[in-house]
């Protein structure tokens, strides 16, 4: 009975995730060619067809790097 706990306990303890990796993909803000609106990108592509307020994209931005999508 003792060597299933103790076998248990190792399994448990054995199978712990990996380390976290920090992402290399890069968050950037783009400003509209006429307006003073902008777009947030992940490596060079946009995440969606919305465009933001400077604000508003940099508080994505950061909120995606928090999330590990992408470095702010």
């Amino acid at each position: 009975m003792k060597k299933i706990y103790l076998l248990s306990l190792l399994f448990i303890l054995g199978c712990g995730s990996g380390k976290i990796v920090p992402t290399t993909d890069v968050c950037s803000v783009k400003k509209h060619y006429k307006d003073n609106v902008f777009q947030v990108y992940i490596n060079k592509r946009p995440i969606s067809n919305h465009y933001y307020i400077y604000e508003d994209a940099i508080d994505i931005t950061k909120k995606l790097a928090e999330q590990n999508k992408c470095m702010d």
